[in-house]
């Protein structure tokens, strides 16, 4: 039970830190003089591979850990 809260949690810190990125994305964009529409896109681009990267580099830990 205890690895399943632990698991969660850090979940929780890597979707907080996936739309941080997807934040600093969007200045970036902004700062860059691109469009509303595209700079929504490239903030959910970021924000969506920040998350898929956690996601593998989690799932590879538990991996090597198990």
């Amino acid at each position: 039970m205890h690895d399943l809260v632990l698991l969660m949690l850090t979940l929780a810190v890597l979707v907080m830190a996936s739309v941080l990125a997807g934040v600093i994305g969007l200045g970036v964009a902004r700062w860059a003089g691109l469009p509303i529409p595209d700079v929504v896109v490239r903030r959910a681009i970021t924000c969506a591979a920040t998350l898929t990267i956690g996601i593998a580099v989690i799932g590879m830990l538990v991996t090597a850990i198990r």
